[in-house]
């Protein structure tokens, strides 16, 4: 099973090539790295000036971490709509992601 760095490089690596910029908290030790505790990446399209976030996690993880972000949405009183929100799942057989939008 590959590591969330390599996971995230892949990802970076896609977004970059069709026009995104993406950003992503720097790893410190023993504490939460995630934006808003939920998202892996932020992406900001420079053509449209849309912004999107982004959970990466493995195609076995990908119902929890659907689960965790509308928990998220749903404690904070969080319209679905208000952002694209996006679960990037890998699939290390087919060496591809599976892209669920939420």
């Amino acid at each position: 099973m590959p590591k969330e760095a390599l996971i995230r490089k892949k990802a970076v690596a896609i977004l970059t090539q069709t026009k995104w910029v993406s950003w992503y908290a720097p790893k410190v030790r023993f504490h939460e790295t995630d934006i808003f505790g939920v998202f892996d990446l932020i992406c900001w399209e420079k053509s449209s000036k849309n912004l999107k976030f982004i959970q990466l996690t493995t195609l076995p993880n990908l119902s929890a971490r659907r689960k965790k972000i509308q928990g998220f949405f749903k404690k904070n009183g969080i319209r679905q709509k208000s952002a694209q929100v996006e679960i990037w799942a890998w699939n290390s057989r087919q060496k591809s992601f599976k892209i669920e939008m939420i």
